[in-house]
């Protein structure tokens, strides 16, 4: 199919990313169009004021009030998710740039993909966007359920209980204004924080999506050359254009290393502590029979794990995919190509030989053998916690 024809698909990848942007649009992030600068302004700074700064310091001044070890354990579980969360809401806009050159080169890549308009190339695409459209549910939906239980566990209480330990100054189990005040605050602020969580963490495994399905994408097109009967400088210039693209690629690689490298490596210590930390309140909370806080601390434990698993497999998953794409330059037919062609053959594979990873902290690999090692290391620490209980 030509580029031009009634029939020609659109395409757009950088749409697999369109749930973050309207998140970090409405928390204050990224200005929308059409919208005035200091009436955003206004609006960013109050909103990320009163949540995403008072919010963590409200549950920060509990923890250090706390006496008992069963609270403890459920305010640091709290404490130390919300803080690595803001912590990596906050490097979002210090990297708002970064995300707008990406865009740029998705938006390049795809009109090579349309161009050329070939139904594998184009079906590689569109699973990568499925499936990170996928990832952010499925995080929406670990968020809306841990909400969900924590508003229910309020409601059945037989005394008073905020949604979450927190302290504010005031008497808010004998005042009833108080109480409904803290209550519709901490409501509020929970719904901003989760929704702000929600895209912290689905956006790294969204972009290793769309950077693995261009690479996908270019492996088939690289495989093609020289076999479809087309002349020496015919695959020659289909060999340039590929290359031009795996260009592309590997920038929108380095950015993404920029990008994920500081809050993947806070997400691994995070999970490491919240693991450890969830499973001792776990053993607390079942000595005690409370049902309803036991399947919130094996939401927190499964939302932690899912964190780091999501962000390991994708990487692993960009890195095979790397590998497949450095195998594609060895199938085409490079054979019976122009002497120019075998050449500049050469020095690509010199650089597609090299494994594309994202290192979290520039040191440890988002790889699967990663995460196994993260949950051996929270294994063994959570074993010196227990014997300590």
């Amino acid at each position: 199919m030509q580029p031009g024809s009634e029939n020609q698909p659109e395409l757009n990848t950088h749409s697999a990313v369109d749930y973050h942007w309207r998140v970090w649009q409405l928390t204050g992030l990224i200005r929308p169009a059409g919208i005035s600068k200091s009436l955003y302004r206004t609006y960013a700074i109050g909103l990320n004021l009163m949540v995403t700064l008072l919010f963590p310091l409200s549950l920060l001044a509990r923890l250090i009030l706390t006496r008992s070890m069963k609270e403890l354990c459920e305010n640091l579980t709290i404490t130390i998710t919300d803080i690595t969360a803001n912590l990596k809401f906050g490097n979002v806009y210090l990297v708002r740039r970064h995300l707008g050159e990406i865009r740029s080169l998705i938006q390049q890549l795809d009109c090579r993909a349309l161009a050329i308009c070939d139904r594998d190339e184009l079906c590689a695409l569109v699973q990568a966007v499925t499936t990170a459209r996928n990832t952010f549910r499925t995080f929406a939906w670990i968020f809306v359920c841990g909400t969900s239980l924590s508003c229910v566990r309020v409601a059945l209480a037989r005394s008073r209980q905020l949604l979450y330990p927190a302290w504010f100054g005031v008497d808010w189990k004998n005042s009833n204004e108080a109480f409904v005040g803290i209550y519709v605050y901490q409501l509020f602020g929970l719904i901003v924080q989760a929704v702000q969580n929600c895209a912290s963490d689905s956006y790294p495994p969204a972009y290793l999506c769309l950077l693995t399905g261009h690479m996908r994408a270019l492996e088939v097109r690289v495989a093609r050359i020289g076999c479809e009967c087309a002349s020496g400088q015919q695959s020659y210039d289909q060999l340039l254009a590929c290359i031009q693209d795996l260009t592309l690629i590997h920038r929108m690689h380095t950015i993404i290393q920029q990008i994920l490298s500081v809050p993947c490596m806070a997400q691994f210590a995070c999970s490491v502590a919240v693991q450890c930390t969830v499973a001792m309140h776990f053993l607390y909370v079942a000595d005690a029979d409370d049902r309803l806080a036991m399947i919130l601390s094996v939401i927190f434990f499964v939302a932690v794990t899912l964190e780091v698993f999501v962000i390991c497999y994708f990487g692993e998953k960009m890195r095979t995919q790397s590998e497949a794409l450095c195998n594609a330059f060895y199938a085409c037919n490079w054979v019976e190509q122009l002497p120019r062609f075998r050449r500049d053959l050469l020095f690509t594979l010199a650089r597609a030989q090299r494994p594309s990873l994202i290192l979290a902290g520039s040191y440890i690999p988002l790889t699967l053998e990663t995460f196994k090692e993260v949950m051996h290391f929270a294994y063994s620490a959570f074993t010196l916690l227990l014997r300590a209980k």
